[in-house]
């Protein structure tokens, strides 16, 4: 099961949804999808199921695709750009 958390921010902007997240000098514009991804995972760790969970309460069943695959292909993007972090089991 992946567990994973949101790195801190040394600042954070939210507008509409969006946000500029600025994490080791560097400037980050993050869409609604991943800053909600980010919020759930930064109060706690969060697993896979329960951010696509968040996901799917928040902007509904994805018209293609299981919202698991999609919600996995979203934080593999923020952990690429260092936002979150994986957790080992």
């Amino acid at each position: 099961m992946v567990r994973v958390r949101a790195v801190l921010a040394h600042d954070e902007l939210h507008h509409e949804g969006e946000s500029l997240v600025l994490v080791d000098g560097q400037v980050h514009r993050v869409s609604a999808l991943g800053t909600t991804i980010r919020r759930h995972a930064a109060v706690g760790v969060a697993t896979l199921d329960e951010l696509a969970t968040a996901l799917e309460d928040e902007f509904g069943t994805p018209p293609e695709g299981s919202a698991q695959e999609l919600t996995r292909r979203a934080v593999e993007t923020l952990v690429a750009a260092g936002l979150l972090e994986v957790l080992e089991p």
